[in-house]
């Protein structure tokens, strides 16, 4: 641990700044933030899908050890909150292989999405910027997207050669309640059409502590909650005016408890090289070509009293290329084909599914046109799947076709409605196919079902916005058919002392909403009020488990010039409120209040170093809250107040 943290300080100490756009007095117009995650990239006002993108400033202030923790606050976005070291966005009421989680378009290769107790491989003190796509994104990524995306963008592979040679940005930041120290460094150099870049962060936390004691014997502290972690990676590109093309190593390495596991850890290590590329205008009617590939090994294991009981292993490919096309003024598309496979092994006393091997491709094509006040959107996409298990296991293949069609029409200056349709058909996964054993972390016995057949989703949704002027609001509303969804019954048996659950298919039907108002009280001060609300349930029957409750708050965001620099805060309130519609044998949860409060100092000591200094208190009324989403939410409440200070710096 001493080790760990003399590197944190060692890079602490390093003179460095951060980057303009995170540091540009308020009297400077920013340019508008773009998602690419979208089938052409586009200025966040202009994507149909209702989108997020955290960067610069907005996404220092929220920073967490994971990423779930990280956009959680974000309308329609919660998290899984598995203790402090697995924490998996959940949109819209949609988990697991439902959310796909991308590093710069392509999937993460873990096995996040096999166990709530398994840890997203992306560290979001590395990232960049991060988008989040609510609703379905089949099309672009596949149908395992239905719920939506997470696209977490990086800088570990080049795309430009820094103009003075070289430039780099390290940040240190310190957390109360864990008494979690991280830091991160990152150095690109340049000459000529070549560019490098190393990068690396590491992480130590204790135990958390939440706002009451509870247990047996009563504790503030959530036991075995710690999470340390350490990631590196370095990569090169050459760049020229035709585009780029580069490659990366990067390894993240994890270790944390499981709070409901006094004596269960989790070691994780995850190999991955990643190569990426892009030809600008290589012929006419193409406005480029991107490629992304990834090769990963990953592996974790889950040791019990120094013991490796189970041993995960995942060794997998994604490789996707997109051609982006116009074929005439107002017409723009992407057409692309995505392959994946995914050898995935378990050994041990935990290994309640099978050796198996997935391969999977897909072929997609998305058009855009523009006329006049309106722009219509539709996509196609076709995926094939095919599992073989080990020994004589029946294997199984499953085809899905996914289709979509949506209209934005800007009926005046600054407004614009939205009303979108699509179809997606998710194809079943190994676990829910092959499951059959134990599965500690949950405490469930899983039965997967061989005969589960695919998804499909019929999604509306309907939107409005105001984009200009001081008063500013979006709002959305959707329901989502999914038939033959596919859900884990509680048979309400137990087998070695843990509750039975099968891998099931019905009907279910999920609708809510999400809405935001912005007030511009003053040049210098804005008044936010939003809130989100997600209804989940079997079509004529119980409701399914875990499912969000509804969230409602205010938020006042100030700024200040200071000299050279600025002063800026936010203030932070919300309500969540009780969840009462349960599914059987699941308990209900209480409503909880939470006031969250944050300052930052940006300044500079010349016009290219600059830095920024930034305090955040979380539950500041230190009150209890217990995430419903949680499979062990009565074993890990949410932190109490934690305050966090930290620096940022870019040179």
């Amino acid at each position: 641990m001493s080790l760990i943290r003399n590197m944190i300080l060692a890079a602490g100490g390093l003179a460095v700044s951060l980057p303009a756009s995170a540091q540009t007095p308020t009297t400077i117009t920013l340019p508008p933030l773009e998602v690419t995650g979208v089938p052409q990239a586009r200025t966040i006002d202009d994507v149909a899908t209702p989108a997020s993108v955290l960067a610069g400033q907005n996404l220092e202030l929220r920073r967490a050890a994971t990423l779930g923790e990280t956009v959680k606050d974000l309308p329609g976005i919660t998290t899984s909150h598995f203790g402090a070291g697995a924490s998996r966005p959940i949109i819209r009421g949609f988990d697991g292989p439902r959310v796909r989680v991308l590093n710069d378009g392509v999937d993460t290769l873990d096995a996040a999405t096999v166990s709530p107790d398994h840890a997203v491989t992306i560290d979001p003190f590395g990232a960049r910027q991060i988008e989040i796509l609510r609703g379905p994104a089949t099309l672009l990524y596949g149908g395992g997207a239905i719920g939506g995306v997470v696209n977490v963008i990086d800088s570990r592979i080049p795309t430009a050669v820094p103009s003075r040679g070289y430039q780099g940005e390290t940040g240190l930041r310190f957390s109360s309640s864990a008494e979690e120290i991280a830091g991160f460094l990152g150095f690109t150099v340049g000459h000529g059409n070549i560019a490098a870049r190393v990068e690396g962060t590491v992480r130590n936390a204790e135990d958390y502590h939440t706002a009451q004691a509870f247990g047996d014997p009563l504790s503030r502290r959530v036991r075995n909650s710690f999470n340390n972690g350490f990631n590196f990676s370095a990569g090169t590109s050459w760049v020229d005016n035709w585009g780029y093309v580069g490659a990366a190593y990067s390894e993240y390495r994890s270790q944390y408890g499981l709070p409901n596991e006094a004596s269960v850890l989790i070691n994780m290590r995850t190999q991955r090289l990643d190569v990426r590329g892009e030809v600008r205008e290589p012929f006419n009617g193409v406005e480029k070509i991107r490629f992304r590939l990834a090769n990963v090994w990953y592996q974790h294991q889950e040791v019990e009293s120094s013991a490796i009981e189970t041993t995960f292993f995942n060794h997998a490919f994604d490789g996707r290329v997109e051609v982006i096309h116009r074929l005439f003024d107002g017409l723009r598309g992407v057409a692309g084909v995505q392959a994946q496979r995914r050898d995935f092994t378990a050994t041990g006393e935990e290994a309640y599914v099978p050796p198996t091997l997935t391969r999977s491709f897909g072929l997609f094509l998305i058009e855009r046109y523009s006329f006049s006040q309106f722009h219509i959107e539709g996509g196609l996409r076709y995926d094939w799947q095919h599992i073989q298990p080990s020994g004589d296991r029946q294997s199984r293949g499953h085809q899905g076709f996914s289709a979509s069609i949506s209209g934005t029409w800007d009926f005046m200056p600054g407004y614009s409605a939205t009303i979108g349709f699509s179809r997606s058909q998710r194809l079943p996964t190994a676990e829910e196919l092959y499951a059959n054993g134990a599965h500690v972390a949950t405490g469930q016995f899983e039965v997967g079902d061989v005969n589960l057949g695919r998804e499909t989703s019929y999604n509306l949704e309907l939107g409005v916005r105001k984009k200009t002027g001081a008063l500013q609001f979006g709002a959305n509303l959707y329901r989502n058919v999914v038939n033959g969804f596919i859900f884990q019954f509680d048979t309400g048996e137990t087998r070695d002392d843990r509750r039975v659950v099968n891998f099931r298919q019905a009907d279910a039907e999920f609708y809510g909403l999400e809405a935001d108002v912005k007030y511009a009280v003053h040049d210098n001060i804005d008044v936010s009020v939003f809130g989100d609300y997600v209804r989940g349930r079997l079509t004529g029957g119980n409701n399914l488990p875990r499912i969000p409750p509804g969230r409602l708050g205010a938020r006042i965001d100030a700024r200040h010039e200071l000299g050279a620099g600025s002063l800026s805060g936010f203030v932070q309130f919300y309500h969540a409120f009780g969840q009462s519609q349960v599914a059987p044998n699941e308990t209900a949860t209480p409503g909880y209040n939470m006031l969250d409060i944050g300052v930052a100092w940006n300044g500079q000591f010349n016009p290219i170093n600059t830095w920024q200094v930034y305090l955040r208190a979380n539950n500041l009324l230190n009150q209890r809250a217990i995430a419903h989403t949680s499979f062990i939410k009565n074993s890990a409440p949410l932190p109490g107040i934690n305050v966090t200070a930290g620096t940022r710096f870019t040179f």
